[in-house]
């Protein structure tokens, strides 16, 4: 196995439009953390996976295009570059949804695409000799935030403890051939958003990787992201809702999660296979096609982001006939010897990653969310029996490369899980 790493800082070097949180109506007012992006490159002498990892909200076309297209040019199909996106809440806006609300900056987004291309050439050229372990811990950082009334309706985003999370931790570390560690690639599933305000920064996962770097000198930490489209940290007030975190609360919820990591690697990591395989498909999930004309004049009588988003129905109805009746979501698996990583290019239940594990016990699985072109939320069949933002008013907010449908029905879920199982089975056979 060749291995090779590239990291960088791609924290904006000026005040810029962020996204994360629609209220945001000013540029950001400096960094409390420095934005990351890094590239692990991996070579079997037959086959080459690349997985990059970008502390941003999530990409679209405008960003993961060239970045395949680079990758190629480099010997990385289409389906072996995985792009992850940590999800921060407090990146740059960096998903090109024109004709919304939101303002970017096209010359950060110019540099940015040069920053990451260049960063797969510097991992390529860095291939070098080594080897990979992989273990899984626990961490109880997360809580799911969807709490049903009585009457079974969401009631908003409220912590509730009776509801799953996902709490594995899964760590794959870069060996060289004397035995020291490289790289350390772990994973989490929830939001980083203890934080608002106008800063940059990472949230939680950029205090873990500081953790994890200071305490493995010459380390490479690179933190991705896991199924926790219904997940935030725990960080409660006294009556038990969501608190606002400081800087020094986003520290320490990012060490749990470096204790974990090192809590982990006290155990005996399981030495990986030097084979790796790759295979990617689109997953048409069934949505709610298009809005009625009553939820139409609901939306117009609305704040900015609704008539936005009605004003770009109505277009597309008259040019079109109306909203698709399905969205694609891509399913990646990237098979690293007896590991599979199985990404979804949307924000993903944790319930969802959960059922895919279950449904896979007997191999080692890790799912990721916030993959490549980041769609939309696909909520669990709980979630569309509740109601409630992921499951409808999500939808709203991206208008690129058009207005989605208001919402998936119940049955993508099943879609979903059929295509990822099926896809790792696909591989499984393969000789």
């Amino acid at each position: 196995m060749q291995i090779g790493l590239a990291s960088t800082s791609i924290t904006p070097d000026r005040p810029i439009f962020m996204t994360g949180f629609a209220a945001r109506t000013e540029p950001s007012e400096g960094a409390y953390h420095d934005l990351e992006a890094s590239v692990v490159a991996l070579d079997d002498g037959e086959r080459r996976l690349c997985i990059m990892a970008l502390d941003l909200v999530g990409v679209d076309e405008y960003l993961l295009e060239p970045i395949r297209r680079r990758a190629a040019e480099l010997g990385v199909a289409p389906e072996a570059m995985l792009v992850n996106c940590s999800h921060t809440h407090c990146a740059p806006a960096c998903r090109v949804v024109r004709g919304s609300c939101r303002k970017f900056d096209e010359a950060y987004l110019s540099a940015l695409t040069e920053t990451l291309c260049g960063l797969l050439e510097q991992a390529v050229a860095d291939l070098q000799e080594g080897t990979l372990d992989f273990t899984v811990g626990s961490c109880t950082l997360g809580i799911n935030r969807r709490r049903a009334d009585p009457d079974g309706v969401n009631a908003g985003m409220l912590p509730t403890p009776d509801k799953p999370t996902d709490m594995d931790v899964p760590v794959l570390r870069v060996l060289d051939p004397d035995g020291q560690v490289r790289a350390v690639v772990f994973s989490y599933a929830a939001h980083p958003t203890t934080m608002g305000g106008q800063l940059i920064g990472t949230d939680y996962p950029g205090p873990a990787r500081d953790m994890i770097r200071a305490n493995l000198p010459g380390c490479l930490p690179v933190f991705l992201q896991g199924c926790g489209g219904d997940i935030k940290p725990r960080n409660l007030t006294a009556d038990g809702r969501f608190a606002p975190g400081s800087v020094e609360i986003v520290t320490e919820i990012g060490h749990e999660l470096a204790r974990a990591v090192f809590a982990a690697l006290c155990g005996r990591p399981e030495p990986l296979g030097d084979d790796l395989d790759c295979v990617s498909a689109l997953a048409e999930l069934p949505s709610r096609g298009t809005p009625t004309g009553q939820q139409l004049q609901e939306l117009e009588a609305g704040g900015q982001w609704e008539q936005a988003y009605a004003e770009a129905v109505r277009e597309t109805i008259a040019e079109q006939g109306g909203l698709a009746e399905t969205l694609p979501v891509e399913v990646q698996v990237l098979r690293i010897g007896d590991l599979c990583l199985v990404a979804f290019g949307g924000e993903v239940s944790c319930e969802i990653g959960l059922e895919i594990k279950a449904k896979l016990a007997g191999r080692t699985v890790w799912t990721l969310g916030y993959s490549n072109l980041l769609r939309c939320y696909v909520a669990s069949l709980g979630a569309h029996a509740e109601g409630g933002y992921e499951v409808e008013r999500s939808f709203l907010y991206s208008l690129h490369p058009g207005p989605r449908p208001l919402g998936l029905k119940p049955e993508s879920v099943r879609v979903l899980v059929d295509s990822a199982t099926g896809l790792v089975g696909d591989l499984s056979a393969r000789p």
